[in-house]
């Protein structure tokens, strides 16, 4: 076998792997909801009952009227025939509501699994996912698997049905009638077969393309400013066009291959009604059919036409939500990387030691040079360490690895003298509080940002922390004060704030250990020394990692570690690491020069 035809098994194979596990995850939602849907079936079975039974008693009804019968028992009959039309009626929306209610239901379980399985995932995979594309998944393919499970399941189970009853009754009535009037519909399985895989590629395609539309968006969007600013407009107005009309041609091919279909398979009904006015016609005038039979015989194959054409339909329903069922699974099968171990035991309220013990670090899914390299340090509990150094050099990255938010070698990083490996993630990540670089704001109040970690937004609680973060002073300005809506991102607050805001948050939590990743770098150097001396109460007795750009923000912590390209060049105490003039000295000395009058900062 050669190696390309080796390849085409290996990706045939996978698929077959991947279109298994969906179904299996499809079954699963089924089965948790399968009361609905056996009520829904189970009432689907007697509307095709009722629906069989119509057109027999039309012509009961009309060979009543042929036999001169009296009035009352033409009544009569058309009375039963109204009853028998009325509870079809009930039947059909009793079906439909248990079904599409169940559909409803999985809609929302699978969107709440899909969102609690996207907190899981670790940040790397974030890297990987376009945020757009993400969107896409958890609105419009949830969509169209919810129309897969709900109208398209009903007619799945409902029209083979009503085929097979209604061709058991036309059987009874005339068997060679029957047979010739069914001719065209096995037909239904050669269109199916034809368009079927058609229809999975287009919807499949379309699917990438609302992602692709979306993400578009979402960018411009929410980068509107840094738009605006470089007057790029045009620019991004063109790009939108180009993936808009990849969409439109994308909809366009998916709307020729779906709407074929329908018109196709609608043209069997319309032979089979040929053949019953072509044989029916001459079996009338020779006596050997009567008028009630031909009326039967019509009536089926009218009530068939809607199935028929519907079926079309439903089978570009199905595709679609296979394909969007597909492309949710791709997300839901990907395992996290970071989750407790089994042999993860719960630990009593941390101390805050911090150790690393030759660490290395590389980006997942990153193939270049490791981003930290055989990092040995320890910090002691109630130790403030200042990180510095140039950027990019890995400052962010080591700290980030306390509170796991990237996956780390086992044995490498310790809290307390133990693995966090094998610390539940709750535990840990609940007594650390982090303030990242940049500053994300949730489009709610301010208070609320403030006591976004805390179980309720207590004031008292609120306003201490943003005292000690210096950002009461600017609530006075806020049209609202705490109560004001900060926008997406927090875009009503300048820079300066949101880092404030962010700050506030993190001392909100009163964490054991407290990460400061370069969170004073938007505010001037005199909200800086205000900012640090107001920490000096919150720094005591917590373990604190203080990632600077300024050298100024460390000059007090109790050890200072300088880390370049992943390595720690020099540690020590600032006066000892001046005094050294190695990496840590010439920057000092480069932001003194720059900033010759900045106030001197006091740490704890």
């Amino acid at each position: 076998m050669s190696a390309a035809a080796s390849h085409f098994e290996t990706d045939r194979d996978e698929i077959a792997r991947n279109r298994r596990a969906m179904f299996r995850r499809l079954r699963h939602y089924v089965g948790r909801n399968r009361r609905d849907y056996a009520l829904g079936v189970t009432f689907t079975l007697l509307y095709v009952a009722f629906f069989v039974a119509v057109p027999l008693m039309v012509g009961w009804s009309v060979k009543a009227l042929a036999e001169g019968l009296p009035a009352e028992e033409i009544a009569r009959r058309c009375a039963i025939l109204a009853a028998v039309t009325l509870g079809r009626s009930g039947l059909r929306f009793v079906s439909r509501v248990a079904i599409f209610n169940a559909a409803r239901e999985i809609e929302f379980q699978l969107r709440n699994d899909l969102f609690e399985h996207l907190q899981r995932l670790p940040q790397s995979f974030y890297f990987r996912w376009r945020t757009g594309d993400l969107m896409s998944r958890c609105v419009n393919d949830l969509t169209s698997v919810r129309l897969m499970l709900g109208p398209g399941l009903l007619s799945v189970v409902q029209s083979p049905v009503m085929f097979v009853a209604a061709f058991g009754a036309m059987l009874w009535m005339d068997p060679w009638l029957a047979v010739l009037v069914m001719l065209p519909y096995p037909l239904f399985v050669l269109i199916a077969r034809a368009f079927g895989r058609a229809m999975h590629a287009n919807n499949l395609a379309v699917q990438h393309g609302i992602a692709d539309m979306s993400n578009q968006l979402q960018e411009s969007i929410s980068g509107i400013a840094v738009l605006k600013a470089y007057a790029m407009e045009d620019t991004a107005r063109r790009r939108f066009d180009e993936v808009s009309q990849d969409l439109y041609e994308r909809q366009i091919g998916m709307v020729k291959v779906n709407g074929a279909m329908p018109a196709i398979t609608g043209l069997l009904p319309m032979l089979g009604m040929a053949i019953v006015f072509w044989v029916s016609g001459g079996a009338i005038l020779g006596g050997t059919m009567s008028i009630d039979e031909f009326f039967a015989f019509s009536m089926y194959i009218y009530e068939l036409t809607f199935p028929t054409f519907i079926m079309g339909w439903v089978f570009a329903l199905v595709q679609r939500g296979t394909a969007s069922m597909q492309r949710i699974d791709e997300v839901l099968s990907t395992e996290p990387t970071i989750a407790d171990a089994p042999d993860a035991r719960p630990l009593p309220e941390l101390r805050g030691e911090i150790a690393f013990e030759n660490l290395s670090f590389t980006y997942p899914g990153d193939e270049r040079e490791p981003a930290l390299r055989d990092i040995s340090l320890r910090v002691p509990a109630g130790t403030v360490l200042g990180i510095v150094g140039p950027v990019g050099g890995g400052k962010s990255t080591l700290a980030s690895l306390v509170p796991r938010l990237y996956e780390i070698p086992d044995g490498t990083v310790f809290v307390d003298g133990v693995d966090v490996n094998r610390i539940p993630l709750r535990d840990l990540r609940s007594q650390i509080a982090m303030v990242p670089q940049d500053a994300f704001l949730f489009s709610m109040s301010l208070a609320d940002n403030v006591a976004y970690g805390l179980p309720e937004t207590d004031m008292a609680h609120v306003r201490d922390a943003a005292e000690r973060a210096q950002l009461a002073k600017d609530v006075a300005d806020l049209p609202d004060a705490f109560g004001t809506l900060v926008g997406e991102r927090g875009v009503m607050l300048s820079g300066g704030q949101r880092q404030r805001t962010a700050l506030a948050r993190a001392l909100a939590l009163d964490p054991r250990i407290l990460i400061l990743d370069d969170t004073l770098s938007a505010v001037d150097a005199e909200t800086e020394a205000a900012i640090q001396a107001g920490l000096s109460q919150v720094f005591a007795g917590r373990t604190v990692l203080v990632v600077a750009s300024r050298v100024s923000t460390v000059r007090e912590a109790d050890l200072i570690v300088v880390i370049d390209q992943g390595r720690i060049v020099e540690r020590g105490v600032h006066a000892d690491l001046v005094t050294q003039g190695g990496l840590y000295a010439r920057l000092a000395q480069e932001q003194d020069e720059a900033a010759p009058d900045a106030p001197a900062v006091v740490t704890p």
